[in-house]
């Protein structure tokens, strides 16, 4: 089974080295840079999590006393970004009561509200690039709160602006943060003539995968008009990435699994509890 989950890997990915950045040209991404908070989500598998239906997912403090959307914030922060807007929606009261204008964190921060329903990713950047919050010449990352970075060595976002800056230079107009494995959540098994020959429990499954971080640059931004509007929900995901692909001009960042905890549900949850000690 091993080997085959090899062969698949080497058939379905292949990253290559880039060129590390200079100082001039990180000073100038971070500069020009906007990160966009997905905050307006429901969370409802995030419920079992005790103590949890009284705020945003991203607002819920954890034993530590810490929050996932103000520990995404410090990231950024920490690598010298330091414009974010926060997409809000379902319970965004909470949101904004514990950021504030982000003075406390040492940034500046602003809110771009979905309209009356949620319209999903794609219709909250599109919202907040037609309200001003994301501005039309400036680079936008797009991060999940609740896909938690943790324990990566060196730093997270000039990591990913590496590989996004590379990839416009190569055409690409976005960039997606993926992990090139990721375990199967249930027994896998080798099958010959109906007889299971091999059980492997929770094998890794050698196909890249989105983590929920993404990097456009400002000349995808007519796409957002030409393929969303506030009255559908739909999610940039299953719409923009298909179509840039199929132009070449989608660039995949990798990390490894181990950096990555997507924290929905109880069980992410306990893990990240666990990580952060």
């Amino acid at each position: 089974m091993k080997n085959a989950l090899q062969e698949l890997k080497e058939k379905v990915s292949h990253f290559t080295q880039n060129t590390p950045l200079s100082e001039e040209e990180w000073h100038e991404f971070s500069s020009n840079t906007v990160v966009a908070l997905m905050a307006g989500g429901v969370g409802s598998r995030f419920r079992e999590v005790p103590n949890s239906k009284d705020s945003h997912k991203g607002a819920h403090t954890l034993p530590n006393g810490d929050t996932m959307i103000e520990m995404a914030i410090r990231m950024y922060k920490d690598a010298g970004i330091t414009n974010f807007v926060a997409l809000v929606f379902h319970k965004a009261e909470s949101i904004e009561e514990k950021l504030g204008d982000g003075s406390q964190l040492g940034v500046n921060i602003k809110y771009s509200y979905d309209p009356e329903q949620p319209v999903g990713k794609g219709g909250a950047i599109l919202n907040a690039l037609q309200n001003g919050s994301i501005p039309r010449d400036k680079t936008v990352i797009v991060h999940n709160p609740d896909d938690v970075i943790v324990d990566f060595e060196g730093s997270f976002p000039k990591h990913i602006a590496t590989g996004h800056i590379r990839g416009v230079e190569a055409g690409s107009l976005a960039s997606v943060v993926v992990v090139d494995a990721t375990p199967y959540a249930f027994s896998g098994m080798k099958v010959v003539d109906n007889k299971v020959s091999q059980i492997e429990m929770y094998p890794m499954i050698p196909l890249p995968t989105h983590i929920g971080v993404t990097i456009f640059d400002p000349k995808s931004y007519p796409l957002f008009e030409e393929n969303f509007d506030l009255e559908h929900k739909s999610d940039f995901e299953k719409v923009l990435f298909p179509i840039l692909a199929e132009k070449d001009q989608l660039t995949a960042v990798s990390i490894p699994n181990d950096n990555w905890i997507a924290v929905n549900n109880l069980k992410a949850y306990n893990q990240l509890v666990d990580r952060l000690g």
